[in-house]
């Protein structure tokens, strides 16, 4: 290609410039678009991208793209171009820039679980490869597709399509992001950042003028018919969105709407040389409604493509490119129909070629084990795990819900002086200290209730429900002997002395057995003046002997009210390991009822 003047030469490298942009156009939707534990990783790819596909593009790819053409099928010379060609070296430094945007494309279909590597290795064989080979067909000098009179001016089918065919077969190898299909649910994940997704489409939209009219290579005055028809279709395609979104939600969704903008822009690439700006309009606002539909189609075969480039650039890359045929002034010697059959050619064989190639490198990879990273890692994100760079709101947030999960209230997190996160976090561990306080607080409030709950308020030791709760919680193969315990006489102590003594007569009483038994026994009030001691043995004997001791330790007391007291006891052990407690109980019971009857102060066994 040669550059006829020097105002040729500042608006070709003029228009390199603003096609450069679509790089941080593209990196700033796609780190918009996806979650925050990912923004990282996909801004990497992007410069990925640029950083492997201009150098191969230049090593391979613009040889086989626009050398000697060999049977219409590649490029044989131009390759490592020395830079002494002035003309050559421009019109290289503006084809680099499309060669990095068909690869940027495909990073968009595989974010959020493709290693690094595996999408460099990719990004390589895409600029040095695939686009070349299509791109000789398409616009080399002998291209077999030129030759038939295939008509894609800037690249709707060169660029864009053959960028999401790629993805397309990345997206069905890798497989969906995890959690993205559960059922018959499509769970939708939050974008991280919709301003960025706004701020990339205003500097794609910018950056596409330089795009289409850069392709014309000269400034000549139908310039201004190329900018104005991108300008449109732009434009068009926003406005298809926006009645999209509010036809099927009644809100206007920063995605859709976005999309709606890119889908139009990628509509008229194909055709802005040729459409008079009536066309353009309307080839803009069906490229939406051909995004629309193609994302929900997509998504219904449950194929996840996280940023739609598969609808956005592949599908609407074919409308665009067929539109051509449908409403551009015929070529010489053409009827309506040929011209259809060409451009459909075309489009199916980039896809033949895109798709095909990518399926054979995206396999290739997963042999490899170079394709989709682990689910730890994917479900941590490719932030820390491809590049051990993190975000300091998501560390924070990390720390927060690993705090809340733990319930560790004695953690605290970062606090970063200075920052918005910072302040958040010194409120967040405030908070933790408000917590831990309260903790406390309800600890020693579950205490004392508990404290009520299981023990008599009078003798300080277990009451019934204690006991039961104690018993239940017991090892089941322990062995254990019942002593009930009942003070002699009680009722007379209380109507000759008086409610305020029988109570005295209780706290010593209980007072006096828990200095005698063992650590291990479990001594309680069962009600009234009757006592129950649960004794770790399974011998009655041994049980016997405890509760003698017990009988004559009480009998000797000198109590200080009532000086002398005596009490009766009722004794069971168990007859095999698991007698159950309520039948120990009841033969205790029956045992005590007969000390009682056999004049009381004295210790029966069943």
């Amino acid at each position: 290609m040669t550059l006829h003047s020097e105002l040729d030469y500042h608006w070709v490298i003029l228009c390199a410039f603003l096609v450069f942009m679509m790089q941080l156009g593209f990196a700033m939707v796609e780190t918009g678009c996806v979650r925050s534990k990912n923004t990282i990783n996909v801004a990497m790819k992007n410069l990925a991208d640029a950083t492997f596909g201009f150098i191969f593009f230049w090593l391979i790819g613009y040889g086989l793209m626009f050398g000697r053409d060999l049977s219409g099928l590649l490029g044989t010379s131009h390759f490592m171009i020395d830079g002494t060609d002035f003309s050559q070296s421009a019109f290289f430094f503006f084809q680099a820039m499309f060669a990095t945007t068909s690869a940027t494309i495909v990073s968009g279909a595989v974010a959020e679980r493709m290693k690094f590597s595996g999408y460099v290795i990719t990004a390589i064989i895409v600029t040095s490869l695939i686009y070349p080979l299509f791109g000789h067909w398409a616009w080399g000098s002998g291209g077999w597709l030129k030759e038939m009179g295939f008509v894609d001016f800037a690249g709707s089918t060169v660029v864009h399509s053959m960028g999401a065919w790629i993805g397309l077969a990345g997206a069905l190898v890798l497989g969906p992001r995890l959690g993205k299909f559960h059922r018959d649910e499509v769970r939708i994940f939050a974008p991280s950042n919709h301003n960025f997704i706004v701020f990339g489409v205003f500097v794609l939209w910018f950056s596409w003028f330089g795009f289409n009219a850069g392709s014309l290579l000269s400034f000549a005055p139908s310039v201004a018919s190329i900018l104005m028809n991108t300008l449109l279709s732009g434009a068009t395609g926003g406005i298809s969105a926006y009645l999209i979104s509010l036809l099927f939600t009644r809100r206007v969704g920063v995605e859709l709407f976005s999309f709606g903008i890119i889908a139009g822009l990628v509509g008229i690439t194909a055709g802005c040389a040729e459409f008079t700006a009536q066309q353009s309009a309307w080839v803009g606002f069906v490229s939406a409604i051909v995004m629309f539909l193609a994302d929900r189609a997509l998504l219904q075969l449950r194929i996840d493509d996280p940023l739609s480039v598969v609808a956005i650039h592949g599908f609407t890359g074919v409308w665009g490119t067929l539109a051509v045929a449908f409403y551009a002034e015929l070529p010489a010697g053409l009827s309506r129909g040929d011209y259809i059959q060409i451009q459909a050619t075309g489009v199916i064989a980039a896809f033949a070629l895109a798709f095909s190639s990518g399926l054979v490198v995206f396999m290739l990879l997963k042999s490899f084990a170079a394709l989709r990273v682990s689910r730890r890692h994917e479900a941590l994100g490719l932030n820390v795990t491809e590049h051990q760079a993190r975000l300091p709101w998501v560390d924070t947030i990390e720390s927060i819900i690993k705090i809340m999960r733990s319930g560790n209230l004695h953690k605290k997190i970062h606090e970063e002086r200075g920052t918005e996160v910072g302040v958040v976090a010194r409120f967040f561990n405030y908070l933790l200290i408000r917590l831990r306080d309260r903790q406390v607080e309800l600890v020693a409030s579950n205490k004392s209730l508990q404290s009520q709950v299981y023990f008599d308020p009078l003798t300080k030791v277990y009451n019934r429900r204690g006991a039961l709760e104690k018993i239940r919680r017991q090892t089941p193969a322990t062995p254990m002997s019942v002593i009930i315990i009942d003070i002699d006489h009680f009722k007379t102590i209380n109507d000759t002395y008086g409610h305020d003594v029988g109570d005295v007569v209780l706290k010593e009483l209980a007072e006096l057995i828990q200095q005698l038994i063992r650590n291990q026994d479990l001594f309680a009030r069962w009600g009234g003046e009757e006592f129950i001691l649960l004794c770790e043995t399974s011998i009655l004997d041994e049980a016997r002997r405890i509760a003698e001791k017990l009988r004559s330790s009480i009998a000797a007391y000198p109590f200080t009210t009532v000086n002398h007291l005596t009490c009766s006891f009722g004794v069971c052990s168990p007859e095999r390991p698991d007698q159950p407690f309520d039948a120990l109980f009841k033969d205790a019971d029956e045992a005590l009822y007969r000390a009682k009857e056999l004049g009381r102060n004295r210790v029966c066994c069943s």
